[in-house]
C-alpha cells in the first residue's frame, strides 16, 4: 500500500476539521506522538504510519456525503411493455433524457431521448418505432448500488453511463442522475 508523505497528515487533518488529540484517540497513540509526526521530529515506523493513515481515511469517507444524500427518491420509471411514444412523451413531459424500464419490480433495461433518436436517424421509420414496444428497443439497464455508497465512488460511474439506481435491502429506492449531483 503506498501512502501519501508524511508531511500530508497534518494537512488532511486540518481540512478534516479534527484536533492532534482526537485523531491520536481514533489512531490509538498519543496526542505528543501526532505533534512530534507533524513538526516533523519523528519519522514513525511503517505500522505507524500505516494505522494514521488509514484512521484519516476512514474519517474522510465518515464525513462524506453518501449516494442517498442526493439521491431521487421520487422517479419515473416505464413497464417493458408499454409504447416508445409513452416513454418519449413521459421524458418530453417532465423534461428528463432518460427512463429506467421494468418487468414488474425487476430492472430489465433504460431507454433514453439519445437512444430513441438513434433508432430514428439509423432509418427506422418513426410510426413503426413508436408504436413499438419499449422491450423491442430498450438498452442496457443502469447500474444498482447501495444507496449507502460513498458519493465518490458513484460519481466515476457517471462519466460513461446516464443514470445508477439505488438499492437498500434489494429494493430500488431511487435514482441517481448527472443532474442531481449538480
Amino acid at each position: 500500500m503506498n501512502f501519501p508523505e508524511l508531511t500530508s497528515i497534518k494537512t488532511k487533518r486540518q481540512k478534516l476539521g479534527i484536533k492532534q488529540l482526537e485523531l491520536a484517540f481514533k489512531a490509538g497513540v498519543s496526542q505528543s506522538m501526532i505533534a512530534k509526526i507533524e513538526s516533523n521530529q519523528m519519522i514513525p515506523s511503517y505500522d505507524l504510519a500505516k494505522r494514521i493513515f488509514l484512521t484519516l481515511e476512514s474519517l474522510e469517507h465518515n464525513n462524506e456525503k453518501s449516494c442517498k444524500d442526493i439521491m431521487t427518491r421520487h422517479f419515473l420509471s416505464i413497464q417493458a411493455n408499454k409504447k416508445i411514444k409513452e416513454a418519449a412523451e413521459l421524458m418530453k413531459k417532465h423534461n428528463i433524457s432518460q427512463i429506467p424500464v421494468f418487468e414488474g419490480k425487476r430492472n430489465v433495461g433504460s431507454i433514453s431521448e439519445s437512444g430513441i433518436y438513434n433508432k430514428l436517424t439509423d432509418g427506422i421509420d418513426k410510426k413503426k418505432l413508436f408504436e413499438s414496444e419499449i422491450k423491442e428497443f430498450f438498452e442496457p439497464p443502469f447500474p444498482t448500488i447501495p444507496s449507502s455508497t460513498p458519493l465518490s465512488v458513484a460519481l466515476p460511474l457517471l462519466r460513461t453511463i446516464n443514470a445508477i439506481l439505488l438499492t437498500d435491502n434489494k429494493e430500488i429506492m431511487g435514482i441517481i442522475t448527472k443532474s442531481d449531483v449538480l
